[in-house]
């Protein structure tokens, strides 16, 4: 393969995730100083890589009608959406589904939240 072409990374965008993580907690381990003499020996342009991922076609009625329904209040900290999105001043809510797709959730009204973003992190990482 030439130097210049991505290099396929046939991990899920989770899993990904998750050793990209583990890698951050090791070197969060180390002292600044070792984390900082590795940062002026790196290659500060990163190689690019194409990850191959499975997504889902999701139902672009149930987003828009959680987002509808949440009025512009997050379904977990009942906080107003912390911003307006630029593109048409709606409040930012992110629409998550309680039971993941990846897990057998529905795509369904019932089983997703419209919750701003921190929240949302929270769900996933906290």
């Amino acid at each position: 393969m030439d130097v210049s072409e991505p290099q396929l990374v046939r991990d899920t965008q989770a899993k990904y995730i998750n050793k990209f993580d583990a890698l951050v907690n090791k070197s969060q381990v180390t002292t600044s100083a070792k984390r900082q003499k590795r940062i002026l020996a790196a290659d500060h342009k990163p190689k690019k890589v194409l990850r191959y991922i499975e997504d889902y076609a999701r139902n672009p009625d149930v987003v828009a009608e959680a987002l509808y329904l949440a009025k512009g209040i997050c379904e977990a900290c009942h906080q107003p959406a912390p911003f307006m999105k630029k593109s048409n001043g709606e409040p930012y809510l992110e629409v998550h589904h309680i039971k993941p797709l990846s897990q057998g959730g529905e795509d369904s009204l019932e089983n997703v939240q419209a919750i701003c973003p921190n929240c949302h992190r929270k769900m996933h990482f906290g």
